[in-house]
């Protein structure tokens, strides 16, 4: 089994793109040691070269990756947990996938965590999952619910009916039901009762009779009965299908029933019993379902295809959970269909032929491929209803491409919903607003789910990871049309729009009167953090008032409040949250052994004291856009630390500036 510091390693090594990363600069990066990296190397190089790729070593440049088989290194990603999907069906890398995932299990799948267990499964440390579990604790206290813990693990006490709740809220939103959204608000499914409601029923009747159903399945199951409405109130009943008299008997054909019943007083319809039977066969396949060991051969047939569909078409189907489990779900009772030669027309089956032919084609022919469909005879009505899912996700995809902006305010809520207004109005196809916030709201978490800034304060003397736009409330024309210029260019280097200049200062003489010699600190030895910003401020303090080293340390602790000031595992930017001088300058501190300056971060290479002035701050733009592309340079980074004189440091540093 391989460790999560090889896992590490292999991913480092892609990262690099076709460079080469020495045995120092990993060991560094992953906290081993030289020794450690080489033995990683060996161990894994013969397992790399049989799944498609090659570790290369050359003396004195170290390790680079070359992939020779894109798609067989692919799948060898996947079946090890280097991103796409793993053996629990679920992209659980990120903070907000492995939270979600964990409600999922205590809540709709009403399980209980062991740490130990899931950490190792999940393939993260155990404090990490208790982490997790304590900004869970956080989200559900507005819902009087608590997360307990017995001899068997973690699970989440309170009422009933608050779980409901907070299931609605936070699995069954509008945004998190994007998998239906496209297939709802073009064709109409949600007229007759809304997915709202018909969530709310199945989650309500299903819970009474303690089945456990995921979020996903629960979604597939909104999907199916909307479509099965529409298929009756078009005249286009299923016909018998055929089913031992047994199924009668079971739990989830009561379920089936009393779903029916409800909706039947919502909705003037009447459900012929071959749809009971129907949705009771989708309700066995789906209920209790905690394991896929009986369809383990189609779990990996269908990853494998859908890895073969994102290489060859370039849309990231194989990381799309929901999609994965939706067609996985949605196959089973199709096999069933098919076997038993039971046609089950589709209502939508000609509009998506006539809007979607594309798509319904590539469906055809990709999952034709599938070795569990491939010899059967496959209608088109039944590839319509595929197609669907394959909708839903590039749905999703197009979404997920849009940039996220988040709007800072400084008066009113009035003020703040007209600046949103007009910033939707204009960028609705582009844009996602992430929040709407004023100065003081701002903090480290929401910064970092954000790839643009638009804001109606000045933030010109303030350093972020992502463009700032600085506009009027009223946005007019000429700023519509600045954002506009930087979304058709769709650079990822910060861009700080200066209203007192209305133009962006690109003048590299300008920006090198930031950077003199007196700021500049180079040191050979381990140096503390604290020693290295009292270095700094010593020298930024030149031609300052009598006050500033002070000033300046309340105003950087008040902006790492908002923020974090470390850009990458190597650069730190401490700058204040108001400027306190008179003169625009920037401090930078090379650190050749490296910086402690936390635990996640341990070896801080490269400190730049941003100090803007009360005045103007025209040359900090370039200066501060150099700053954010040195985290991309290693290159120049690696020349950077041997630059022990000014001279050397600019030599190196106005190549970035020349760059922006």
């Amino acid at each position: 089994m391989m460790k999560q510091k090889q896992r590490d390693l292999i991913n480092l090594l892609i990262t690099a793109k076709g460079t080469f990363k020495t045995s120092e600069e990993l060991a560094t990066e992953l906290s081993l040691s030289d020794r450690t990296i080489r033995n990683y190397i060996r161990e894994l190089k013969p397992t790399i070269e049989h799944n498609g790729a090659n570790i290369i070593a050359k003396q004195g440049l170290g390790y680079q990756l070359k992939i020779s088989d894109r798609q067989s290194f692919d799948l060898f990603l996947a079946d090890c947990h280097l991103g796409g999907i793993n053996e629990l069906n679920h992209p659980i890398n990120e903070v907000a996938d492995r939270k979600r995932y964990l409600l999922n299990l205590m809540l709709l799948e009403d399980q209980k965590i062991d740490p130990d267990e899931l950490s190792e499964s999940l393939f993260i440390s155990t404090s990490q999952l208790l982490k997790d579990i304590s900004e869970i604790k956080q989200q559900l206290i507005p819902y009087d619910l608590t997360v307990k813990k017995d001899k068997q693990g973690f699970f989440i006490e309170g009422k009933e009916r608050a779980k409901r709740h907070f299931m609605m809220n936070y699995f069954f939103t509008k945004d998190a039901m994007n998998v239906l959204q496209p297939i709802s608000v073009k064709n109409g499914l949600s007229d007759a009762i809304g997915f709202d409601l018909l969530t709310i029923i199945i989650l309500d009747e299903c819970r009474e009779a303690h089945l456990k159903l995921s979020d996903f399945i629960i979604q597939n199951l909104v999907l199916h009965l909307s479509l099965s409405i529409k298929r009756i109130q078009a005249g286009l009943d299923i016909q018998n299908l055929g089913l031992d008299e047994s199924i009668a008997t079971r739990i989830e054909y009561e379920v089936a029933g009393r779903i029916i019943e409800r909706i039947e007083t919502i909705v003037p319809i009447h459900f012929p019993i071959e749809e009971r039977a129907y949705l009771t066969l989708h309700l066995m396949a789906k209920s209790n379902h905690t394991n896929l060991d009986e369809d383990s051969e189609l779990v990996h047939t269908l990853k494998d295809l859908l890895f073969k569909m994102q290489i060859e078409t370039g849309y990231s189907f194989a990381t799309d959970h929901q999609l994965f489990n939706g067609l996985l779900e949605h196959i089973k009772p199709m096999l069933i269909r098919l076997e038993r030669k039971i046609a089950q027309e589709n209502p939508l089956l000609h509009e998506i032929k006539e809007n979607y032919a594309e798509v319904f084609d590539l469906t055809k022919y990709y999952m034709g491929q599938l070795p569990a469909l491939s010899s059967y005879t496959i209608s088109e009505d039944e590839w319509a209803y595929i197609t669907l899912h394959f909708l839903a996700s590039l749905e999703k995809i197009k979404h997920d491409q849009k940039a996220r902006v988040l709007i800072i305010c400084a008066t009113g809520y009035g003020s703040a919903q007209l600046l949103k207004t007009r910033v939707e109005k204009e960028f609705g196809e582009r844009l996602n607003i992430v929040a709407v916030k004023g100065y003081y709201e701002i903090d480290e978490q929401l910064l970092e789910e954000v790839d643009l800034i638009i804001s109606s304060i000045d933030l010109s003397t303030m350093v972020f990871k992502v463009p700032v736009f600085h506009v009027s409330v009223f946005l007019p024309d000429k700023e519509v049309q600045m954002i506009r210029q930087y979304l058709r260019k769709q650079k990822s280097n910060t861009s700080i729009y200066d209203r007192k200049t209305n133009r962006m200062t690109n003048s590299i003489e300008t920006s090198l009167t930031e950077l003199a010699a007196d700021y500049f600190y180079y040191s050979p030895q381990v140096q503390t953090k604290e020693e290295i910003m009292n270095e700094l401020l010593t020298r930024l303090s030149l031609n300052e008032s009598t006050h500033y080293i002070e000033q300046m340390r309340s105003q950087i602790n008040q902006r790492t409040k908002l923020g974090t000031i470390l850009f990458s595992s190597t650069i730190a930017v401490p700058h204040p949250a108001i400027p306190v001088g008179r003169i625009a300058k920037v401090g930078v501190a090379i650190s050749k052994e490296g910086v402690y300056w936390n635990e996640e971060y341990p070896k801080i290479h490269f400190v730049f004291m941003v100090s803007p002035s009360i005045y103007e701050n025209y040359g900090l733009t370039v200066v501060t856009k150099a700053i954010v592309s040195l985290i991309e340079r290693k290159d120049i980074q690696h020349r950077l630390l041997e630059a022990v004189t000014f001279e050397k440091f600019t030599t190196e540093f106005i190549k970035l500036i020349e760059e922006v």
